[in-house]
C-alpha cells in the first residue's frame, strides 16, 4: 500500500475490498475527524510508556546506589515495557485509527503479533521473578545478599527472555500450520488455535499469577508477624558466638557492672529493637557471658552493628515488598481481562464474546497500559527512584534544586545506624536520630 492510499483511508475517502474476497467496495465507516480524539489518546499512552520506562532504565544505569539485584530485575521489566510502548502500541494505534485495516501485509502481521507476545510475556515473567526475589529477601534476609549475586540475577533475567522467546517466535510456524483458511492481506487477526491459546495463556499469565499470589501471601504473613512485634514495642534476635572461653574475672567500676566466672563458656548476644510510633527507634544490644574475657567489647560492637544493619535492611525489604505488591495488583487488574477473553475466544469463538473485535481491542490496550503504569508506581513509592528521577530531570535546574536530589552517601548514618553511640561496660546502645528513612525504600 502506498502513502496516497493510506492518506485516503485516514480521510475516509478510500474503499477497500471485502475480507471475504468479493469485489464489492465498502466505504470506511468514519472520518479522520471522528478518530482524531482516539488517536491522540492512544499516542499519549505510547509516549508515556516509552518515556517512563526509559527514565527507569537511565536511572538504574546512571545511579550506582540503584545497582542491586532487585533493580536489575526492574530494569529488565522496564526494558520489556519500553519495547511494548515503542513497537507494539504504536502499530496497534495505527490499526485502530484505520478502523482495523491492516496495511503492512501478512508477514509483518505475524512478526508484530510475535513481538507482542514476546514483550508482554517478558514483562509478566519479570514481575514473577521480582516477586520471588522479594520473597527470598524477606524470608531469608541473612543469607539473601550472598545467594542473590549479580551473576545469578543475570541468569534469571536471561531465563525470562529465553522463555518468552520460546513462546513467541516459534508460534509463527504454529499459526501457519493450523490455519485452514487464507488470511486477507488487509486484516491482522490473532490465532484462534485453542491449543496455542491455552499453552501461551498458562505460561504467560496463569502460572506467574499463581507464583506471585503465593510469594506475596508468604511475605504478608511475615509482615504480620513483625507487626505484632512492633505493637509490643520490641523485637529480640539472639546470636550465639562460635567461640568463647578463657578464665573469667571482672569487677565493676564507675557506671559499669561487674561480671565473673571461671572456666570456658559459651556466650550469648541479644539484640533488642525497640520501636516507638511516630518517633525514633532505639536499638540496644547486650552481651551476657558465662565466662569472662571470651569476647572483647570491640567484637561486641561489630556484631551489634552487623545485626542492626540487617534489621534495617529487613525493614527496607518490607517496604519494597509493599511497593511491588501494588505493582502486582495493578498487573492483575490490567491483564486478567485480556487472558480471560483470550481463553473464551479459543473455546467458543464469537458465540460467548460480545462484540469480539471491540472487546479484544479494549482488553489488549488495558494490558499494554500496565507497561506505562509501573514507572509511575516506582516514582510514587520508592524514594531512591524519586531521587534518581529528580537528578535526571533537573539537569538544567538551578544548583539549589539539584542539591535536593544529590547522590546519597554510601553509609548514611540515618539510614543504617544511629548518629551517636553510648558505650557502657556491658551494654551498647544506639540512639537513632532519623530512623524514618529506614522504613522507606
Amino acid at each position: 500500500m502506498n502513502w496516497t492510499t493510506m492518506v485516503a483511508l485516514v480521510n475516509g475517502t478510500a474503499d477497500y475490498e471485502d475480507p471475504m474476497g468479493t469485489e464489492e467496495a465498502v466505504p470506511c465507516r468514519s472520518t479522520f475527524s471522528d478518530r482524531f480524539p482516539l488517536s491522540a489518546v492512544l499516542m499519549v499512552f505510547c509516549m508515556v510508556t516509552v518515556f517512563g520506562n526509559c527514565l527507569v532504565i537511565i536511572a538504574v544505569v546512571r545511579e550506582r546506589y540503584l545497582h542491586t539485584a532487585t533493580n536489575y530485575f526492574i530494569t529488565s521489566l522496564a526494558f520489556a515495557d519500553f519495547l511494548v510502548g515503542l513497537v507494539v502500541m504504536p502499530v496497534s494505534a495505527v490499526q485502530e485509527v484505520l478502523d482495523h485495516y491492516w496495511t503492512f501485509g501478512i508477514n509483518a502481521c505475524d512478526v508484530w503479533r510475535s513481538l507482542d507476545v514476546l514483550f508482554s510475556t517478558a514483562s509478566i515473567l519479570n514481575l514473577c521473578v521480582i516477586s520471588l526475589d522479594r520473597y527470598w529477601a524477606i524470608t531469608d534476609p541473612f543469607t539473601y545478599p550472598t545467594k542473590m549475586s549479580r551473576k545469578r540475577a543475570y541468569r534469571l533475567i536471561a531465563a525470562v527472555w529465553v522463555c518468552s522467546s520460546v513462546i513467541s517466535f516459534p508460534a509463527i510456524i504454529w499459526w501457519r500450520l493450523v490455519r485452514t483458511e487464507p488470511v486477507p492481506s488487509n486484516t491482522c487477526p490473532f490465532t484462534n488455535s485453542t491449543g496455542y491459546l491455552i499453552f501461551s495463556s498458562t505460561i504467560s499469565f496463569y502460572v506467574p499469577l499463581l507464583v506471585m499470589v503465593f510469594t506475596y501471601y508468604k511475605i504478608y504473613t511475615a509482615a504480620v508477624t513483625q507487626t505484632r512485634c512492633q505493637r509490643l514495642g520490641t523485637k529480640v534476635l539472639s546470636s550465639t558466638p562460635s567461640s568463647g572461653g578463657g578464665s573469667g574475672g571482672g569487677g565493676g567500676g564507675g557506671g559499669g557492672g561487674g561480671g565473673g566466672g571461671g572456666g570456658a563458656g559459651s556466650g550469648r548476644m541479644e539484640l533488642t529493637l525497640r520501636i516507638h510510633r511516630g518517633g525514633g527507634t532505639t536499638t540496644s544490644a547486650s552481651a551476657a557471658h558465662s565466662g569472662g574475657g571470651g569476647y572483647t567489647r570491640a567484637h561486641q560492637l561489630q556484631k551489634n552493628f552487623s545485626l542492626s544493619r540487617k534489621l534495617s535492611k529487613l525493614s527496607r525489604e518490607k517496604k519494597a515488598a509493599k511497593t511491588l505488591g501494588i505493582v502486582m495488583g495493578v498487573f492483575i487488574v490490567c491483564w486478567l481481562p485480556f487472558f480471560v477473553v483470550n481463553l473464551l475466544s479459543g473455546f467458543c469463538d464469537e458465540s460467548c464474546v460480545f462484540k469480539d473485535q471491540l472487546l479484544s481491542s479494549v482488553v489488549a490496550w488495558l494490558g499494554w497500559i500496565n507497561s506505562g503504569m509501573n514507572p509511575v508506581i516506582y516514582a510514587c513509592w520508592s524514594r531512591d527512584f524519586r531521587r534518581a528521577y529528580g537528578r535526571i530531570l533537573c539537569v538544567c535546574c538551578p544548583r539549589k534544586v539539584r542539591r535536593k536530589y544529590r547522590r546519597p552517601l554510601r553509609y548514611r548514618s540515618s539510614q543504617y545506624m544511629g548518629a551517636s553511640m553510648v558505650l557502657a561496660p556491658a551494654t551498647v546502645t544506639y540512639a537513632t536520630v532519623n530512623q524514618q528513612d529506614m522504613f522507606n525504600i
